[in-house]
Order: C-alpha cells, then structure tokens, then sequence
C-alpha cells in the first residue's frame, strides 16, 4: 500500500503517476498538515512524531509512504519512518517553463518517477 502524506490528493494524479504507485500497491491519501513558518525545530519534530505515529498504528510497517511538503517536517517524518523500516519516496517531476508575458512565468511539472529518500 502506498500512503500518499502531500498537499496533492491522489485523484487529481496524471495516468503516469498513478501508474507507478499502483506498484506498490493501493494508494490511500493522507492530508498534509499545515506547518507555520512561525513554529519552533522542536514543534516540528513533535508534530512529525505525531504523523509517523498515526501512520504506524493505522497501517503497521507493511506501507511504503509518499512524503512531499514542507522540508523540515518532511525530514522528521522520514527519519521516524525510516528507523521503523518503512520505505519512503518522494516523486520527480520534469519542470516545464514558459514565459507567458514579461512579468509572469508558467510552469507545469510532469511525474517521471518515485525515488526512495
């Protein structure tokens, strides 16, 4: 089963990406939480024990968990993950820029892959 923790549900994937998660297995989403700029290092990292916890007793070890978001939090729920032997992956994209005027760039991001962290 894939745990998919990011601000980007599942269903709006493009084919490719859904594709590949269905390697893994199911794919079941879990909302990213906010993380203010204002909050403290030890903030962060209780609030990322709090999720990995949450992900642990909801789902035991048998899950590989898509983590993408903030940095600082990400990081602490991939290091309490990990020490758990639970495999995590972020997805790559290709980043697709054009100007659309002088003032104002559009980018699209097309999936290419999982990669664990």
């Amino acid at each position: 089963m894939l745990i998919n923790l990011s601000n980007h549900p599942s269903a709006l994937w493009e084919a490719a990406q859904l594709k590949a998660a269905h390697i893994y297995g199911e794919v079941e989403d879990m909302p990213f939480p906010v993380v203010e700029p204002e909050m403290s290092t030890a903030d962060v990292a209780r609030l990322a024990e709090t999720y990995a916890e949450k992900l642990l007793n909801r789902y035991g070890t048998s899950i590989t968990v898509h983590v993408m978001g903030e940095m600082t939090f990400t990081y602490q729920v991939v290091c309490h993950l990990k020490a758990k032997g639970i495999c995590c992956v972020a997805s790559t994209t290709e980043r697709i820029v054009q100007m659309a005027s002088n003032l104002q760039k559009v980018s699209e991001f097309q999936f290419v892959q999982f990669r664990e962290y």
